[in-house]
C-alpha cells in the first residue's frame, strides 16, 4: 500500500517523535510512505533538520497573523498534495492535525482517496482555554468541519473524543487509539546501571521523571516532597531528565533547600539515551497532565517495566490501572502524591510487581506504534 503522510508540524519534540514512529511503523509493515511537509525530520530519530526558519518566524509574529498564515498554508499544502498524489498515486492520505489545515480533506475528496486524520490535541479547545486565539470562531468551525469530513479521525483518548462529540463531530467518524512505543527501544531488558553509576545513585531508590520542564508539569511538587518528607534519609534520589522553562526555578529551589546531592538534573538527553535513564529509575513519575492527553512518556515507562505514579483522572485511567500497573493520586494534591510515593518507597516489591504487569499490558493492549499503523490501515478496508 502507498501512504501519503502530510503534516505541517514544526516541533521536533514529542510531536516529531510521533511522526517519525508512525512513518517507521508503516514502512516496517512493508508499505511505501511519501511525506509532504514544511519541515524535514532526521530519519534517525525525529529531530528537525530542515524548516527551522518556520519555527523561528512563528515565535515572533503576532497570534492573529499566525492564524491567518495557517489558513494561507492550505494553498501551498493543497498544491503540494496534488503534486504528490499525481506522482505517487497513494492509497491513503494520513494527516497529522494542525490548526485551520483542511487541504488534506480537499485533496482526498478531489482524487477519491481516503484520508485518516490523527489528532493529538483539540487545538481550538486548547488555544481558546489559554487565551491565544484571535479568530476563535473560525478555529472552532474549521476544527469541527475538518474532523467531520475526514474519512476517520483518530484521537488518542476517549476524553478527547467526547470533547469533539460535544463540538458536533459525528461519533462514527472518530476512533480512539492510544499512543505507543517501539518495543525494540523500550523494554525491561535494558540496563540502567551505567546511568546509576554516572550520577552516584547505586544502591539508592530512584524516583524519576523524563520530559519537558514546564510549571504545569508539577515538578516543583516533587522537589517539595523530597525536602519535606526528607526522602534522602530513606535512601531516595530524584532523577529529573530534560530541560525547559521551569528549569531555572527548580535549580534555585534545590539550591535553597540543600537538595543538590539528592536531586539529579541531567539537562537535555539524546533520544537514544532516554531508555537507559528510565531503566535507572525504580519508580516513574507523571506529576501533572492535561485532561485530554495520552502521555507518550507513561507508555514508555510502562514498556520499560516501571510502576508509574500519575494523576487520577479519566484520560490517565485509560492507560494506567490503579494498583495493577501503577498508582494514582488526587490531581493537584501534593499530599496525595507524597502518600503514594512514600507507600511505594516502603514497599519496593509491590512497585516491581506492578512494573512487570505494566510491561505485559503494553503488549496485551496494543500500545505499540506498529499496532497503531495496522489499525489505521484496517480502517480504510472496513
Amino acid at each position: 500500500m502507498r501512504v501519503l503522510y502530510h503534516h505541517r508540524t514544526q516541533s521536533g519534540d514529542a510531536q516529531g517523535i510521533h511522526i517519525y514512529e508512525m512513518v517507521k511503523a508503516f514502512r516496517e509493515l512493508g508499505h511505501e510512505v511519501e511525506i509532504v511537509a514544511l519541515v524535514e525530520l532526521d530519519p534517525a530519530g525525529g529531530r528537525k533538520i530542515r524548516g527551522r526558519s518556520w519555527e523561528r518566524l512563528s515565535r515572533w509574529i503576532p497570534g492573529w497573523l499566525y492564524e491567518l498564515m495557517s489558513l494561507t498554508y492550505n494553498l501551498y499544502g493543497y498544491r503540494q498534495l496534488c503534486k504528490a498524489i499525481r506522482a505517487k498515486r497513494p492509497d491513503l492520505i494520513y494527516e497529522r492535525y494542525a490548526l485551520n489545515t483542511f487541504c488534506g480533506v480537499l485533496a482526498g475528496k478531489r482524487f477519491g482517496i481516503p484520508m485518516i486524520r490523527e489528532v493529538n490535541a483539540p487545538l481550538y479547545y486548547e488555544q481558546q482555554k489559554l487565551g491565544k486565539l484571535t479568530f476563535a470562531w473560525l478555529a472552532r468551525w474549521s476544527e469541527r468541519w475538518i474532523c467531520s469530513h475526514s474519512t476517520r479521525t483518530v484521537v488518542v483518548t476517549q476524553v478527547m473524543k467526547d470533547l469533539f462529540v460535544e463540538e458536533g463531530v459525528p461519533t462514527r467518524r472518530m476512533v480512539v487509539m492510544s499512543n505507543g512505543i517501539d518495543p525494540q527501544h523500550f523494554h525491561p531488558g535494558i540496563s540502567g546501571e551505567h546511568i546509576r553509576t554516572r550520577y552516584g545513585m547505586t544502591g539508592r531508590t530512584v524516583l524519576g521523571f523524563v520530559g519537558w520542564f514546564r510549571k504545569w508539569h508539577g515538578l516543583e511538587f516533587l522537589l517539595e516532597i523530597m525536602h519535606e518528607a526528607k526522602l534522602s534519609k530513606q535512601g531516595v534520589k530524584l532523577l529529573l531528565v530534560g530541560d525547559g522553562p521551569a528549569y531555572p526555578d527548580l535549580i534555585r529551589y534545590a539550591d535553597a533547600h540543600d537538595l543538590r546531592s539528592t536531586v539529579v538534573f541531567t539537562g537535555p538527553v539524546g533520544r537514544d539515551e532516554i531508555a537507559a535513564h528510565i531503566a535507572a529509575m525504580d519508580i516513574t513519575l507523571q506529576p501533572s497532565v492535561t485532561e485530554y492527553a495520552c502521555p507518550m512518556k507513561i507508555i514508555e515507562y510502562m514498556g520499560m517495566g516501571k510502576c508509574t505514579v500519575a494523576p487520577n483522572q479519566p484520560n490517565i485511567r485509560e492507560i494506567v490501572e490503579e494498583g495493577v500497573t501503577g498508582v494514582l493520586f488526587q490531581p493537584g494534591s501534593k499530599d496525595s502524591m507524597r502518600a503514594q510515593i512514600e507507600a511505594l518507597v516502603r514497599n519496593p516489591a509491590m512497585s516491581r510487581r506492578m512494573g512487570r504487569t505494566a510491561a505485559e499490558r503494553v503488549y496485551a493492549r496494543g500500545f505499540l506504534w506498529k499496532a497503531n499503523a495496522e489499525r489505521v490501515l484496517k480502517l480504510i478496508t472496513e
